[in-house]
């Protein structure tokens, strides 16, 4: 008779980890484990350069007055280094992946009908290489758990260049009557609500360094979540505030250390309480705790107030609107990044003007312009990625041996939480957020095997 066996998950780990080498469990075999070869490495090399030139073109404007072109010279080179890397299609094999491109084929199906197709044109010229095509470079580059964990440094290092620009040149603007905080001149964050969400997602990559096994790197993580914090409060921007409780909150749930995650979160509070009390201007404090009440004229008494309020009321009308433009138009909306247009074309037609205005709802913004079959896909990415962090991070925070997999699974978990909560308030649609958190998720699943044959990933 032959011997059964209980194949318990302590089993199954002790099978294909064993505890004499550990060490094996970050060493991932065929097929998880995918051939490099110089040009995919030059690629990889090339896609971090591209990652952090925005902070190179800022800085050389603001000091020699003139861009560093970073960008412009790794965006001409990188799809040569995609297509040659030997793993072109290594992220169209994948659920999210198909969905992506999906999303992107409906945007150009739109175009043609578009209120003004010269500028979804334009829109498509410039968010396809500069934004969209950051889920196909994460996951043809980051090939392994090496290249995942060196990556996420590089969004460490951009995190904290963007604390070193807060410092720096970061204020409330020249106009007296703007008390928010933001890096005025800033090609990218010179609107409060655009730097909250950096800050915030910089927030989920410090993280990281968090589960570091050395004291400094910890040491040097929890100082960029704190200082972080700081800075995102003073932008006073409220969606971010809701994003950054849903995130705590989330992170919270997941950990095993949930006296750390509180023991971090406590301290964030007594940083921005001290804030507060030392430098925060009152009006900052008052329009965050405006995001509680729903104030009405009787009850705003300043100049503030009625700012804030006229900004609630203006979001709401604005999402209103943009939901009758989604039933108006449901399979193709008015045009990728044309509803401001659209809008201002129908009052045009009544004798009348309105602002220049998005729809402050990322959602929205997609089922407006491109569709609701378009707005499916989009939010099924958003879903996925969910899920999959999700799942990797429970299969992995209990096996030492897997350590970094659990910290990179729960900094993706925690960064995809920020834009999923921040997508409701903000219009963010063609910002390269979502391609790089999405691809940098699948790059991790298809390092870590879930999904595949047990022998041949790194969990079983």
């Amino acid at each position: 008779m032959t011997a059964e066996i209980a194949l318990t998950p302590k089993t199954v780990e002790s099978i294909y980890c064993p505890p004499a080498r550990l060490d094996i469990a970050f060493r991932p075999s065929a097929p998880a484990r995918v051939a490099s070869t110089p040009v995919a490495a030059a690629g990889f090399v090339l896609f971090c350069v591209y990652l952090l030139a925005g902070f190179a073109n800022d800085w050389s404007l603001r000091l020699f007055g003139s861009k560093a072109y970073l960008s412009a010279v790794t965006l001409l080179l990188l799809p040569l280094a995609w297509l040659f890397s030997g793993n072109a299609l290594r992220g169209f094999h994948t659920r999210t992946g198909r969905c992506w491109i999906a999303f992107l084929m409906w945007m150009l199906l739109a175009a043609p009908f578009s209120t003004w197709r010269g500028g979804s044109a334009a829109l498509l010229a410039n968010y396809v290489p500069r934004a969209w095509f950051c889920f196909f470079y994460t996951c043809s580059f980051a090939t392994s758990l090496r290249r995942c964990r060196q990556l996420m440094y590089v969004q460490i290092a951009s995190a904290a260049a963007l604390l070193l620009s807060c410092a720096v040149f970061g204020g409330p603007g020249d106009d007296p009557s703007e008390t928010r905080f933001r890096i005025p001149h800033s090609l990218f964050y010179a609107n409060s609500n655009d730097l909250a969400l950096a800050l915030l997602l910089g927030i989920s990559s410090f993280l990281f360094l968090l589960a570091h096994p050395r004291i400094g790197p910890r040491l040097f993580g929890a100082a960029g979540v704190l200082l972080a914090a700081f800075y995102a409060f003073q932008t006073g921007s409220r969606g971010s505030m809701i994003a950054a409780s849903g995130m705590f909150g989330l992170v919270f749930w997941v950990s095993r250390g949930k006296w750390k995650v509180l023991a971090l979160g406590v301290a964030a509070l007594a940083v921005l309480f001290a804030a507060a009390i030392a430098g925060v201007h009152s009006t900052t404090l008052h329009r965050m705790s405006l995001v509680l009440s729903d104030p009405g004229p009787s009850r705003s008494e300043t100049t503030a107030d009625l700012a804030s309020v006229a900004s609630q009321k203006q979001r709401r009308e604005v999402f209103n609107t943009s939901l009758r433009y989604t039933l108006m138009h449901p399979l193709l909306g008015v045009g990728p990044d044309q509803f401001a247009a659209a809008v201002e074309q129908d009052a045009a037609r009544s004798g009348q003007h309105t602002p220049w205005l998005g729809t402050h709802n990322t959602y929205t913004q997609v089922s407006s312009e491109c569709g609701i079959p378009a707005l499916i896909f989009y939010a099924a990415v958003i879903v996925f990625c969910l899920q999959s962090n999700f799942r990797l991070y429970l299969n992995t925070r209990d096996r030492p041996a897997l350590r970094e997999l659990a910290a990179l699974s729960r900094c993706l978990l925690a960064g995809t939480c920020v834009f999923a909560v921040s997508a409701f308030f903000f219009h963010m649609a063609y910002s390269a957020d979502l391609p790089m958190l999405a691809g940098f998720t699948v790059a991790l699943q298809r390092v870590s095997g879930a999904g595949q044959s047990p022998r041949h990933g790194l969990i079983p």
